[in-house]
């Protein structure tokens, strides 16, 4: 009859670094996480391609973890399906960082959202293409404009070539920080500008008492 030896036995026997990193690691699957897993996956398949989905809840609930968990699967899945093109992205994820001045820049975002694409030449986008005037009109920035309508323009074209089944923004919340007399519409229309004219979905994960202020 063979011993099977449990992984907490064999973990007694490390080290205390390697049993403290050990325990901080583990996770276990909440029921609720879980379940909200499954409406994000099931809203990112069913929506409208131009659909935004916002995640929010308290800090340090486990969106990130559940940002995480669902650009695995969606990566499992298209390694699953089978991807006709190299060039197309299974999901494409960011950050969005907090502003060190009074708002947020867009134009920081976009180059990072260019970079997560391993697109390059980064910091020498500029629009070059005729002029369509049938097209809509660019969304007014509220901050940051000058080059950043050329930053936003390289994004819109990047997602429309690499066809991510959705973009996953973590840390949402800093892009509803404002300086004085902007408006926080002016912020949700370049986000759903982007969607739109990339025809991307968008899921915004962001803290629920930051987001509400």
């Amino acid at each position: 009859m063979s011993t099977v030896t449990a992984p907490g036995e064999s973990l007694l026997a490390q080290p205390p670094s390697a049993r403290l990193q050990y325990f901080k690691d583990f996770a276990v699957a909440h029921p609720l996480l879980v379940e909200a897993k499954d409406r994000v996956l099931e809203a990112i398949t069913q929506s409208a391609p131009n659909s935004l989905i916002i995640l929010s809840g308290p800090t340090g609930v486990g969106k990130t973890t559940l940002l995480k968990k669902i650009q695995q699967l969606l990566c499992a899945t298209a390694l699953e399906e089978g991807a006709p093109d190299p060039a197309l992205l299974p999901v494409v994820t960011v950050e969005a960082t907090p502003p060190e001045s009074g708002s947020f820049s867009w134009r920081t975002h976009f180059k990072r959202l260019l970079l997560a694409m391993n697109e390059p030449l980064v910091d020498y986008k500029r629009r070059i293409h005729p002029v369509d005037r049938t097209a809509q009109t660019m969304p007014s920035f509220p901050n940051d404009r000058g080059a950043t309508a050329d930053y936003h323009y390289a994004v819109e074209q990047a997602l429309r070539y690499r066809r991510p089944r959705a973009v996953l923004i973590d840390e949402a919340q800093h892009l509803f920080a404002l300086a004085s007399g902007r408006r926080l519409e002016d912020q949700l229309n370049v986000l759903k500008s982007l969607a739109n004219r990339s025809n991307t979905v968008h899921v915004c994960s962001a803290s629920a008492t930051s987001a509400a202020n």
